[in-house]
């Protein structure tokens, strides 16, 4: 085997009528630094910190000093994990833990999906109640560990473009590269994808609940990514954002430093100038990099997955109608647009499991 700030966010109800606009927004919070740390027993050298996230060469330094990077081993890994993140640590051990990798591992197996070698994988556990991340080592012998966990804050439904993160496996790869912020301010002053050089993985467009209609479904852009560590990291542990996964300024730096979900990408920056544009210069890459991350909700296990050709087939859908909306009608007027009420809900064959769930399409930027 081997998952925005200011930008405006369209919304379709039922798949020919258009709601209007939101804007991605943030809230207040303030963010603490972590205490130092013990110094774990292997080289200083190894342990030395990485640059501020607004310095324009942060992506191109390694925290290795030259002719000193021995291959990144778990233990090495557990440690720079815990010094980068600091706080914002959680507990990666006990009954919550237990349960989210149980059913991460349930959700491959019923995908059919199969380690082929050991590897890095992410599970993330949107229960409000639990709001973890947790880095896990699996191998093909069934033995899963994790070494560490964060607080997280994912889709908090019941606000307008606000919905539940999407359960199901998401893959970083070479087909939808990610990018990184360039840490501007939107209107309400809040940098929505973290500061500058932080890095937003895409996992594409993706299917979940809309809370607004009982059985439909909505198409919305999936990503993980950074935050704004004054106002809103402190945030982190609750339900939050408008879809997305959102992880600790520290995380953020520590996945893409030792490249832990890059597994797919590492060995194509040879060969592909984009991916070599996006990935850091002197990264550390951890040999047992993986490139999937898991999405599960222990409060409601039998979450229906994300069906991402549905959620392609939605925006599609919702594209043309943008199109016809544009065409001229006879006579040379612009085809005027239906108001909303008077557009009718088409049921379409959402999933084998609620063959008439209404999709009430989501045009967006990546959600926050």
């Amino acid at each position: 085997m081997a998952v925005e700030q200011g930008r405006r966010i369209m919304t379709l109800r039922g798949p020919f009528s258009l709601l209007g606009f939101t804007v991605c927004t943030a809230f207040l919070g303030i963010q603490a630094l972590a205490p130092a740390q013990a110094q774990p027993d292997f080289p200083s050298a190894l342990l030395r910190p990485l640059p501020p996230s607004d310095d324009p060469g942060a992506a191109a330094v390694s925290p290795f000093l030259p002719g000193q990077a021995p291959a990144v081993s778990d233990r090495i890994l557990a440690e720079r994990m815990r010094q980068m993140v600091g706080r914002r640590m959680a507990r990666d051990t006990g009954p919550q833990a237990e349960v989210a990798l149980a059913l991460a591992r349930h959700m491959l197996e019923r995908g059919n999906i199969r380690l082929d070698r050991r590897q890095a994988l992410l599970v993330v556990d949107r229960a409000p109640a639990v709001q973890r991340l947790f880095l896990v080592i699996a191998s093909p012998d069934g033995s899963w560990r994790s070494i560490g966990a964060v607080h997280v804050s994912t889709g908090k439904p019941g606000r307008k473009e606000h919905f539940k993160t999407p359960v199901g496996i998401f893959t970083n790869g070479p087909a939808i590269l990610g990018y990184r912020a360039q840490g501007t301010l939107n209107e309400h002053g809040i940098r929505g994808i973290g500061t500058k050089g932080m890095r937003v993985w895409d996992f594409g467009w993706q299917t979940t609940e809309d809370w607004r209609t009982q059985g439909a479904v909505t198409s919305v852009r999936l990503e993980m990514h950074a935050t704004d560590p004054t106002f809103l990291e402190s945030r982190l542990g609750r339900p939050d954002s408008e879809a997305c996964i959102r992880v600790p300024d520290g995380f953020n730096r520590f996945l893409d430093q030792y490249g832990v979900i890059d597994g797919a990408l590492t060995p194509l920056v040879p060969s592909d100038r984009a991916i070599a544009a996006l990935l850091p210069k002197n990264a550390t890459p951890y040999p047992d990099a993986g490139d999937t991350v898991v999405v599960v909700d222990s409060s409601e296990p039998d979450a229906t997955p994300s069906d991402p050709v549905l959620a392609e087939n939605i925006q599609r859908r919702f594209a043309e109608w943008l199109a016809a909306q544009a065409a001229p009608a006879p006579g040379g007027a612009t085809a005027p647009v239906v108001p909303s009420q008077h557009v009718p809900t088409v049921p379409v064959n959402a999933n084998a499991a609620n063959a008439s769930a209404p999709v009430h399409p989501v045009l967006a930027t990546p959600s926050l």
